[in-house]
């Protein structure tokens, strides 16, 4: 009779939030079975409470001035404190999540600007590969992040990416101004075959200032003539030819792949990341006959034609492609939750994985590192995949160590990720190079440095050699 008096409140009352969080994770994630679950549990455990006849009302709102807070923030440059108001506004509202456009301008304005500090300080490899890390930041309307670029390439000596730069811009751009600006800019390291490419794209991005852009190209040519009157063929690859049509340039920076580096330098894009599993293909099984037109498009890089043709797909392989062809196309927000849809809505266990497997590399792509690595930890992906997101996860986390001044953390990442995969990047190289002269370990890092010069002697790894010697 006491455990019936004791139940009776508890089996009267309406479930309380806390309760009721589940059920509202259900919702958010359009969970149909699992709602209908915690429904029926719900119902057990109070079976005096009515569900709404529209579930809508279940989800938890927040509060605009939380969400304006946020923004606030950001726009304050107090990017830690932002991403602890969304965190706690994440745990009082258990359905909510932050929308791709606010997580978008999180992370592109805190890489802008620790992109403008490393430039202010002089540090052209740091402001180098934030700049590689974060396309966004090399858009047509940040262009002046594109210029300074350049300019980072050139005081490491590294003219050839610099050229791509300027290349790549007047491949991208449409601004007559902005065309001019990079045409005049890409004068100072550029032969006359190479002003001549440069002029030449220009013209086709904006056909209407063709004679604007050809006087200019008059004048500059004038000017190298001048300072050099052999000036013909001699490039900045320092073999006194023009690099071939596709050739690799360094530091994975091509003319082709122009102004939207890859997060990851030694490899351009492969044509397509198609449904077909693997590093770099992206994952699923392929998709149906129903989106041929899709699967056609994302095989030739027409991102864009792939992203129209699955606008409407529902079937999990062909969201998955079109996550893909989203992350192709420097839309990393829209690919995440392609792929977060994907992995929900079932299908076979290789096929979830390799949604997973598109959630990690997207998540790494917005430096979600810890998001990332909770997925690698809770899926079974291939060896392939494993060692993709892995070293991607190393990569982060040690220059993010560095960054902070934790050159011990920073050493083991990097030759962990030099262990598992056989090689280490020559500016990871660097980096590690100075984590141990930071921690005075000067003899490591003089081998570290005369390691890399012998390699490739650059201006930087002369600077990195007289640090050591200090």
């Amino acid at each position: 009779m006491a455990c019936s008096l004791l139940a009776s409140p508890a089996l009267s009352q309406a479930p309380s939030d806390a309760d009721l969080q589940a059920l509202r994770f259900y919702l958010s994630e359009d969970n149909q079975q699992a709602v209908n679950s915690e429904l029926r549990r719900l119902q057990l455990q109070y079976p005096d409470w009515v569900v709404p006849e529209d579930l809508g009302q279940m989800e938890q709102g927040v509060p605009g001035e939380r969400i304006d807070s946020i923004y606030r923030q950001i726009e304050a440059r107090d990017f830690d404190a932002a991403r602890a108001t969304i965190d706690e506004i994440s745990r009082t509202y258990p359905s909510w999540s932050p929308s791709s456009e606010l997580l978008e301008t999180l992370a592109s304005s805190e890489a802008q600007e620790n992109f403008n500090t490393a430039v202010d300080a002089g540090n052209a490899e740091v402001a180098i590969r934030i700049a590689r890390g974060n396309p966004a930041l090399l858009r047509c309307e940040r262009v002046n992040n594109a210029w300074l670029l350049a300019e980072q390439y050139q005081a490491t000596g590294d003219v050839a990416s610099a050229y791509g730069v300027y290349l790549g811009i007047a491949r991208s751009c449409t601004d007559p101004d902005i065309l001019v600006a990079t045409l005049e800019k890409s004068a100072a390291i550029s032969s006359l075959d190479q002003l001549a490419e440069v002029a030449e794209q220009a013209r086709g991005q904006a056909p209407g200032s063709a004679e604007r852009l050809s006087a200019v190209e008059s004048r500059l040519r004038a000017g190298i003539l001048a300072q050099d009157p052999d000036a013909v063929t001699t490039t900045a690859t320092g073999n006194g030819t023009p690099p071939p049509e596709g050739a690799e340039w360094p530091e994975g920076i091509s003319p082709k792949v122009s102004l939207r580096p890859l997060s990851r330098g030694e490899t351009p894009a492969p044509p397509a990341r198609a449904a077909s599993g693997g590093s770099g293909t992206g994952g699923g099984s392929a998709a149906p006959a129903a989106s041929s037109r899709s699967t056609a498009a994302a095989q030739r890089g027409d991102w864009a034609g792939c992203l129209a043709a699955s606008a409407s797909a529902r079937d999990a392989a062909t969201v998955a492609q079109r996550g893909w062809c989203a992350l192709n196309a420097d839309r990393p927000m829209q690919a995440l939750s392609d792929f977060n849809d994907a992995a929900n809505r079932g299908g076979s266990a290789a096929a979830r994985r390799d949604a997973r497997y598109g959630q990690a590399i997207t998540m790494l792509q917005l430096d979600m590192v810890d998001q990332a690595s909770a997925i690698a930890a809770a899926t079974p992906f291939t060896a392939e995949q494993r060692l993709e997101v892995e070293s991607l996860i190393l990569d982060k986390r040690g220059v993010a160590a560095y960054d902070r001044g934790d050159y011990a953390r920073a050493i083991a990442y990097f030759d962990e990720l030099e262990r598992i995969t056989g090689v280490v990047r020559r500016d990871l190289a660097m980096l590690r190079g100075y984590a141990y002269l930071n921690s005075g370990k000067k003899e490591r890092a003089k081998a570290e440095f005369q390691r890399l010069h012998d390699q490739m002697a650059t201006t930087a790894s002369r600077r990195a050699l007289s640090d050591a010697l200090q």
